[in-house]
């Protein structure tokens, strides 16, 4: 689970966009966040990813509080799509898949087979493997995220 406690961010500029947030958002759940331009929204999901710090308060996941988890650990923890998808454009569609599983000490072959029943899981025809994103349109390369971001069965 993601949990905010009374989580505040100001930019140095002085801008407050967010202020007093809690929520508990449980595993395994689809939650949404709606609001008007610059309410927070995306301040608060990069709070999650520990891309933007929270200036006052507690962010936690599975209990464990953020501040104590490296940064760079939290994408093998959290399954993670960027809007533009962040694919690495110097690896294949199945490398781009597998690339936190591999991370994480999956097997190469392992990896590769789990990355080829994601391919079917959102929709990708498998003779895409060995393509790169260029190769792709926007809506395949944003299913390549998807399907990384579900790479390692992540609980968020």
């Amino acid at each position: 689970m993601i949990e905010f406690r009374s989580i505040e961010k100001v930019f140095p500029d002085g801008t407050r966009a967010v202020d007093d947030f809690s929520l508990v958002i449980p595993s395994r759940k689809t939650t949404v966040f709606v609001g008007s331009s610059g309410c927070g929204k995306t301040t608060l999901l990069r709070m999650i990813h520990s891309m933007v710090d929270a200036t006052g308060g507690k962010r936690a996941i599975d209990g464990e509080n953020l501040s104590c988890i490296e940064p760079v650990q939290l994408p093998r923890r959290i399954g993670y799509v960027m809007q533009n998808s962040g694919l690495l454009p110097h690896r294949t569609v199945i490398e781009n898949i597998a690339t936190v599983p591999r991370l994480t000490g999956v097997a190469k072959k392992d990896a590769h087979a789990r990355a080829l029943e994601l391919m079917d899981t959102v929709g990708l025809d498998r003779q895409m493997a060995d393509r790169y994103p260029a190769q792709l349109s926007g809506g395949q390369q944003q299913r390549v995220g998807v399907a990384r971001g579900l790479a390692v069965d992540p609980n968020i």
